[in-house]
C-alpha cells in the first residue's frame, strides 16, 4: 500500500506522520517512528481479522513528546498558556500545589486528541484561570506558577 507523508502541528510542536493508504479505519499511522492503528472519523470501517502478529498498538493520550521535554507553553511571570484551541478536560492541581518541572497540571482535548499540559519549571501553584470542560483559545492563560 502506498504511504503519505504528512505535516502536522499538534500546539506548538510539528511531527512528520506517515498514513498508509488507501485510508480506511483502522488506519495505520507512524509518528516519528512509532506505528499505531487507529480509527479515522468519517471513512469506512475495515473488518481484518486480529491476528498475533497484527496486535492493534496503544495509542497514547497525547502526542509523543521527546525524553526531557515536557507539552506547556509559558509566558511572561510563570504563566502557563494552552498550546491550542479546546476543550479543558481536567485540572490536575490546586492553588499552594507544588509542582516540579513535568508534572503534568491539566489536560486539554482538541478534536478527540488529549494534550497533558506539564509544569515548565518547579514552582508553586499560584493561580488557576480555568475550570474543567470551559473552551480556551490557543495562548489562552491556564494558570500561573510562583
Amino acid at each position: 500500500m502506498a504511504v503519505k507523508r504528512v505535516r502536522v502541528k499538534v500546539g506548538q510542536r510539528w511531527y512528520t506522520v506517515e498514513v498508509e493508504e488507501p485510508l480506511g479505519s483502522p488506519a495505520k499511522v507512524t509518528v516519528e517512528g512509532e506505528t499505531y492503528l487507529v480509527e479515522v472519523e468519517g471513512t469506512p470501517t475495515r473488518r481484518t481479522p486480529v491476528s498475533p502478529s497484527r496486535v492493534p498498538l496503544q495509542i497514547p493520550s497525547s502526542p509523543p513528546t521527546p525524553p526531557g521535554s515536557a507539552a506547556s507553553t509559558q509566558t511572561n511571570g510563570g504563566t502557563i498558556s494552552s498550546p491550542m484551541s479546546g476543550k479543558v478536560l481536567a485540572i490536575k492541581v490546586k492553588p499552594g500545589s507544588e509542582v516540579v518541572a513535568g508534572d503534568e497540571v491539566c489536560v486539554v482535548e482538541a478534536m478527540k486528541m488529549e494534550q497533558s499540559i506539564r509544569a515548565p519549571r518547579a514552582g508553586t501553584v499560584k493561580k488557576i484561570y480555568v475550570k474543567p470542560l470551559q473552551q480556551v483559545n490557543i495562548h489562552a492563560p491556564l494558570m500561573e506558577l510562583e
